[in-house]
């Protein structure tokens, strides 16, 4: 482990202001490496996926704190593996909520008015936060989650790079979180699952 060059302590003072374009660089910078660190410590690339994802939404998130870190590698690899055993302590009670989101569309569907206005209006929440994102982030987020594109597709069609795609996908994600902080739990997972297959 090496200490910040000058220029990413410049990044993450920027960052820690609400840059998104220094957001886009460390991404662009660490996105690998994170990735790498992830899928040696869950041998899975799809789990490795997610946690890279979820390291880079947490650092948007708390860009506020991030002025005094001095070994941003150092800092992604502790992240990636407290979000990993995070995840793996939440395993169990992750199967009993996937089964209590399964009963909840089954009952939202055959039940009364009031249950399925619930469901739309939890529905339309998410679009309405959507459409708030910056036009560029959201045409991407559209594309990926609504289209069924891949960022190589996405890449191509917006004249983007791959990383590029990427990072707007993850910024998108943490502002949608955000954004929706204060619906119940079961918007927050719906929104988490959109993070999946990216």
């Amino acid at each position: 482990m090496h200490p910040i060059p000058h220029s990413e302590t410049e990044l993450l003072k920027r960052l820690a202001g609400g840059d998104a374009a220094a957001y886009r660089e460390l991404f662009v910078r660490h996105w690998d490496a994170v990735y790498s660190s992830a899928l040696l410590l869950s041998r899975s690339p799809d789990i490795a996926e997610d946690i890279a994802q979820e390291v880079f939404v947490t650092l948007w998130e708390k860009r506020a704190q991030l002025a005094q870190v001095e070994k941003l590698d150092a800092y992604f690899f502790i992240m990636a593996r407290n979000l990993l055993y995070s995840r793996l302590r939440k395993l169990a009670s992750q199967d009993a909520y996937l089964q209590y989101l399964q009963d909840y569309h089954h009952e939202n569907t055959h039940s009364g008015t009031e249950t399925r206005a619930e469901f739309r209006e939890l529905e339309n929440a998410i679009h309405a936060a959507i459409r708030r994102l910056p036009p560029q982030q959201q045409k991407v987020f559209r594309m990926s989650r609504f289209d069924g594109m891949g960022h190589e597709e996405i890449a191509r069609a917006m004249g983007l790079s791959r990383i590029t795609v990427k990072s707007y996908i993850v910024q998108a994600l943490a502002t949608l979180r955000k954004m929706l902080e204060h619906y119940p739990g079961i918007l927050l997972l719906a929104i988490a699952t959109l993070a999946r297959h990216a």
